[in-house]
């Protein structure tokens, strides 16, 4: 808790076992091709923020290209609605364990990412002042009692080095009272930053507070990391794809969960039906 305060992320080393991380990795390789598969002949979606993705048919999950052409990103949101590789990280004990310290009501979980970085990417630094200060990413300590609102969990599925593009952080920045002093020509130049190079099954939990993204992938290697994101269970969906709206499942999804699953990600009255 006093890291986690002071810094605004706190790096968890080997959250899952290696089987669990390889298990993922070749899951996560497995959704990335199917993604791109069908990106031609697959329904388009204008989420109400701006991007647009294609929605696939058969499984239903949203995907999107970020980026630029010479750096590109591949979002797949709704991950888990692809069979059934991703079903144990809904509930995950060791997740739930630090996520039940820092939000002090019933927990939902509200976004899905699958972050795929291809060689020459970087994600630009976000959040933090004034941004980071608003009611969605409240932030607070009351009587010695982390309290906030919008928290993710990144888990890490192959080690990632410096040149790699690892996720960094400005620590400090959910509570910081000063917006950014200068506009650094790239993300490894904001003032303050730190990089958090990890290994294959490392976790990193954050507030939505901090200011965050990620250092220019400089390597050859393709960088595969999955966001869970948690809030109150009265906060909506926080998926670009769907913001603010039902967190998107299927029935086939809820089908083969358990009771806790399914509370975790959609209200009781719609398990009822």
């Amino acid at each position: 808790r006093y890291l986690f305060d002071l810094h605004g992320f706190l790096h968890i080393l080997g959250l899952l076992s290696p089987h669990q991380a390889e298990c993922l990795y070749a899951a996560a390789v497995e959704l990335e091709e199917h993604a791109l598969a069908c990106q031609h002949d697959s329904p388009r979606w204008k989420a109400l923020w701006g991007p647009e993705y294609w929605q696939n048919q058969q499984y239903s999950y949203f995907a999107a290209m970020r980026g630029s052409d010479d750096g590109p990103t591949l979002m797949i949101e709704d991950f888990w609605l692809y069979p059934d590789a991703f079903d144990f990280l809904i509930g995950h004990d060791r997740t739930m364990s630090y996520v039940r310290r820092i939000i002090q009501t019933d927990i939902s979980i509200n976004n899905s990412e699958l972050r795929i970085r291809y060689t020459n990417n970087h994600t630009g630094m976000h959040m933090g002042h004034p941004h980071g200060h608003g009611p969605k990413y409240r932030y607070e300590v009351i009587d010695g009692e982390i309290q906030a609102t919008m928290v993710r969990m990144m888990y890490f599925l192959h080690d990632v080095a410096i040149d790699e593009g690892p996720t960094c952080f400005v620590p400090g920045s959910h509570r910081n009272a000063f917006a950014v002093p200068v506009k650094a020509e790239s993300v490894e130049d904001e003032p303050g930053v730190v990089g958090i190079p990890v290994k294959a099954g490392d976790g990193i939990l954050f507030t939505e507070a901090c200011r965050h993204g990620g250092f220019t992938n400089r390597s050859d290697q393709t960088r595969y990391t999955l966001h869970v994101g948690y809030g109150p269970h009265f906060l909506k969906s926080q998926n670009i794809s769907t913001m603010d709206e039902q967190v998107h499942v299927t029935d086939k999804l809820l089908g083969r969960l358990t009771e806790d699953q399914q509370k975790l990600l959609v209200p009781a009255e719609r398990i009822a039906l």
